[in-house]
């Protein structure tokens, strides 16, 4: 673990230092345009043009290749944390229309209304584990106008090595609009939210809970209270769902992709700070099935 950390720090910074010389020719390409200025416009011009041209071609495409191997060290070293066999992977590894019947974010029935992007895989006590960012677009009435909600996270999808039996979704209220929510369950006509025989904490918190008629029983309180301790520990709204063999889960304001600077140096925290702290309590989540 450790000798792959250092080596995909040593990779990102090798590459950061050949890009940051790709900079400097750029910039000493301008600084003699600007000096030929006064000796002949000509040169100037052609200096421009060449420059311009190596900047598009050259500088432009090492620096997303340089920002993709960035986002790869922050996530291979975060999923590698808590996964064996991790592996990041610049597409994700989820469809959109999986995450669409699993109905525990609103979502348009339009394609296109939920996006997922940058992800990974990876196996957790013999359990196959996906992950990704997800985002998802709903329409709604409220007040008499049309409103959008655009609600983005990380999504992951655990699959067990047995069939539950289960099909409910325990939803935290700022996951969703209240009128968003609402109005996306009501045309789900065999969900029916649980209103009785909840732990306290659930009610008090003002959690939703959805089951179909034909299957009303809910996980046990072994899950209930590690679900607890993973929402105690964030700050992020989540929701879970464990529907058959998979448990998803999907924390809203968590985004795997990472903002890159080309102007700071990468440093050990690139390696060393974990991304996705909710990802070792909902793989937990699991252990409760």
């Amino acid at each position: 673990m450790k000798e792959m950390k250092q080596g995909l720090l040593e990779a990102l910074t090798a590459q950061y230092r050949s890009l940051r010389l790709l900079y400097l020719v750029y910039l000493a390409a301008a600084v003699l345009a600007l000096i030929f200025f006064f000796v002949d416009k000509r040169v100037t011009l052609a200096l421009l043009a060449a420059s311009l041209i190596y900047h598009l071609v050259v500088v432009r495409s090492r620096s997303r290749a340089y920002t993709r191997a960035f986002v790869h060290a922050c996530l291979q070293s975060t999923f590698a944390r808590v996964l064996q066999d991790a592996r990041h992977t610049p597409e994700s590894p989820l469809e959109p229309e999986a995450l669409e019947q699993v109905r525990l974010v609103a979502a348009n029935a339009a394609k296109g209304s939920i996006l997922v992007r940058e992800g990974g895989t990876g196996t957790y006590r013999g359990r196959p584990v996906a992950l990704s960012d997800a985002g998802f677009t709903h329409s709604f009435s409220m007040a008499g106008k049309k409103h959008h909600e655009f609600v983005f996270g990380a999504w992951v999808t655990v699959t067990l090595d047995h069939d539950t039996g289960l099909d409910c979704r325990l939803i935290h209220p700022k996951v969703m609009m209240k009128d968003s929510r609402d109005q996306y369950y009501s045309g789900e006509r065999d969900l029916q939210q649980v209103v009785g025989g909840l732990p306290d904490w659930l009610s008090r918190e003002g959690w939703l809970v959805l089951r179909p008629r034909e299957t009303p029983t809910l996980p046990d309180e072994r899950f209930v209270g590690a679900l607890r301790t993973l929402a105690g520990k964030t700050q992020l709204p989540l929701a879970v769902c464990v529907r058959g063999d998979k448990l998803h889960a999907y924390v809203t304001n968590r985004i795997l992709g990472q903002k890159v600077s080309s102007r700071v140096a990468p440093g050990s925290a690139v390696v060393t700070t974990d991304f996705f702290p909710e990802l070792g309590g909902i793989l937990k989540l699991s252990d409760a099935l």
